[in-house]
């Protein structure tokens, strides 16, 4: 007999009310989406406040039901990461000394005269990291060109590795399993969305210009979540895929966030 059905029988024996039966049933019903496992929660650890059962994600995957991927702007734009949590291969100082094209500037849509990163023309493996100081699922990028001089400068490629101490990086790998170069932008203000087709674990996120327009300047976004669902879902990409409508856009959609964008999706 089934265990459902043998909670049953012995409910139907000693007269239990029909909430304890609901509870030691939840499970049965499968309210975990997504591949999600389902745990019962004992009466004596969740009270009469919490729900009778949890859902314990598959990676890249959020949600009180694991029904949403991951996909929340995860604080460049918007200063949730702080400067001290940028750092860089190298600068570049241009007019006399007076610009200097910091880590800290390279925030999505930041505006002004000096309003990027760059690293220096003699950089020859330039990066630029971001420490999340704290381990997060990582989904994706948003990267944006600037300009100086009224000339267009921006990453036509870059690369991606990730760490969990900030010593020892893996990249990014494409179906060769080489290490993957993603496409990047095509002017100076233009968004576009690079998802991967696999959400990572890391605490130290890096970006490696490979190949550039006029010079390696780039404003970004990283894209991704908490590690613990449960305590915070976030604003994610819907279990059928559909980028999310707020915070930033597809090329069917349009909303305040990431004005324009394109999107690139590997295998999400």
């Amino acid at each position: 007999m089934s265990r459902p059905r043998l909670l049953a029988a012995l409910c139907g024996a000693l007269l239990c009310a029909p909430s304890l039966l609901v509870a030691l049933d939840i499970c049965s019903k499968n309210p975990c989406h997504n591949g999600g496992l389902c745990e019962e929660i004992s009466q004596e650890v969740r009270g009469d406040v919490f729900p009778s059962y949890t859902c314990t994600c598959l990676k890249g995957y959020a949600g009180d039901h694991c029904e949403t991927k991951c996909v929340e702007p995860l604080g460049m734009e918007n200063g949730n990461i702080a400067n001290s949590q940028i750092s860089a291969s190298s600068v570049r100082v241009t007019f006399l000394g007076l610009q200097h094209w910091v880590p800290e500037l390279a925030r999505l849509n930041r505006a002004g005269m000096v309003n990027a990163w760059t690293p220096s023309s003699n950089d020859d493996n330039p990066w630029i990291q971001v420490n999340l100081l704290r381990r997060m699922w990582i989904t994706g990028v948003v990267t944006q060109g600037a300009s100086r001089l009224a000339s267009h400068e921006y990453l036509k490629a870059f690369k991606v590795a990730y760490s969990l101490n900030g010593h020892e990086f893996d990249f990014l790998h494409d179906v060769n399993k080489k290490h993957k170069e993603f496409v990047g932008n095509w002017n100076k203000n233009a968004v576009h969305v690079n998802l991967f087709e696999t959400p990572v674990e890391a605490q130290y996120v890096r970006l490696y210009p490979t190949s550039c327009h006029t010079a390696c300047t780039l404003r970004f976004e990283l894209l991704g979540c908490e590690l613990n669902a449960a305590t915070r879902p976030g604003a994610c990409m819907s279990s059928a895929g559909t980028p999310p409508t707020h915070g930033w856009t597809s090329r069917a959609t349009s909303t305040p966030g990431l004005r324009g964008a394109t999107v690139t999706i590997s295998g999400c």
